[in-house]
């Protein structure tokens, strides 16, 4: 699916909405383009993520098609934790991801979270350019975190004083 844009040439801002289980098949069949296989989550992976008491799930829609997704996890502790960003690949760099990421930014401050972290591969370029591009730094490496002895790196950022 190409980008939206409106009949003067602008991308066309998604419709944001929270999740409803009737999305659940469309979000892991996402899920499972934006991932290769040995990272993308399993189906009851991704319905525990979803199922938790403390999840935050924002859906980003395009004429009432799903194009992407956030889901999040805030912790009385004061943080929130980024589970997954999804993105059409067709719909990438058109600000979908960056109005994801700010709808859950938002509700983690709202939910009193003063930090937020983000697990990420190593070899994700598109990904680590992303997340520092929004403020995130790497913490620390994750050795060997993902299938096939991957390593990951630990991402965060201070959202509050």
């Amino acid at each position: 699916m190409p980008a939206i844009r409106d009949k003067d040439d602008n991308l066309q801002a998604p419709e944001l909405r929270h999740y409803r289980p009737a999305d659940f098949e469309q979000l892991w069949e996402l899920d499972q383009q934006c991932f290769p296989p040995q990272i993308a989550y399993s189906r009851q992976e991704l319905a525990y993520y979803l199922r938790s008491k403390n999840a935050i799930c924002h859906i980003a829609c395009l004429n009432q098609q799903i194009v992407g997704f956030i889901v999040g996890h805030n912790d009385r502790r004061g943080f929130g934790h980024i589970v997954t960003l999804d993105v059409d690949p067709s719909q990438r760099r058109s600000r979908i991801g960056t109005t994801l990421m700010d709808a859950l930014e938002q509700d983690f401050r709202s939910a009193g979270c003063k930090s937020i972290f983000l697990e990420v591969a190593v070899n994700n370029r598109a990904a680590l350019a992303f997340y520092k591009k929004h403020g995130y730094a790497v913490s620390k490496t994750l050795g060997r975190y993902y299938p096939g002895e991957l390593d990951g790196l630990l991402m965060g950022k201070r959202i509050a004083d």
